[in-house]
């Protein structure tokens, strides 16, 4: 999975996929020694340990508003396809949903409300002869033929016969975490005295080890594990 870690889409579909041990690479708008946003920093070292972070632009770079463009035509060429999402009229995810195109990539949308600002980019696409998804199967039926040269990723773990070592922040967040009730991340925060930044980057490393799992709106429920 190709993004641009920025907040929102980009960052669940990263995390996502280092949840399920698959490939993610992030592509910045900025040099590498400067990753933005600030937010994601945390999600960018991992993604550094466990995929690729790529940069076409110096060390150093800022990130300025004319490089995120820039950037997409790289992640539209790393890429099978490219999957729209949400796009306003002008929105940049139609740039790089035309850098697709233009390097012969498949170029899919999912639709939405046709009086939302948001779907107006998406539902012009489909309009357009973009791929409709409503599944994921949408997508993996035209990505097929590809997917079957790509050699698959055998470091799945097994699920987790014991509680694994923890640190004494990752014990302080896990100890949070109820298999019931969800804990919103900033509770979770303020019952561990530590930055929000410092509790996501600790609840991701949980979601990893399989002991932990990321519910909607920002809450997080412990994860059962077996004994035996």
């Amino acid at each position: 999975m190709v993004s641009g870690l920025a907040t929102g889409i980009d960052t669940h579909v990263h995390r996502g996929a280092l949840a399920e041990r698959g490939y993610t690479v992030a592509v910045l708008g900025s040099g590498l020694d400067r990753p933005y946003p600030p937010q994601n920093r945390d999600l960018f070292h991992i993604i550094n340990e466990t995929g690729a972070t790529l940069s076409e632009f110096p060390m150093g770079a800022s990130a300025e508003a004319h490089n995120f463009p820039r950037r997409n035509r790289i992640i539209s060429g790393l890429s099978l396809g490219v999957l729209v999402i949400e796009a306003g009229e002008r929105s940049g995810a139609l740039i790089t949903a035309r850098l697709a195109l233009d390097q012969n990539r498949e170029v899919f949308a999912i639709p939405g409300p046709v009086h939302s600002g948001r779907s107006r980019g998406t539902n012009r696409l489909i309009r357009q002869g973009a791929v409709l998804v409503q599944s994921v199967e949408d997508i993996l039926d035209e990505l097929r033929p590809h997917l079957s040269r790509i050699p698959p990723r055998n470091t799945r773990p097994k699920p987790a016969t014991e509680l694994p070592e923890l640190s004494k922040r990752e014990r302080q967040v896990y100890e949070c975490l109820s298999p019931d009730l969800p804990a919103h991340i900033d509770a979770i925060a303020e019952r561990t005295d530590l930055p929000s930044a410092s509790v996501l980057s600790v609840l991701l490393s949980l979601e990893l080890a399989g002991i932990a799992e990321q519910r909607p709106g920002k809450h997080y429920v412990r994860k059962p594990v077996r004994t035996g």
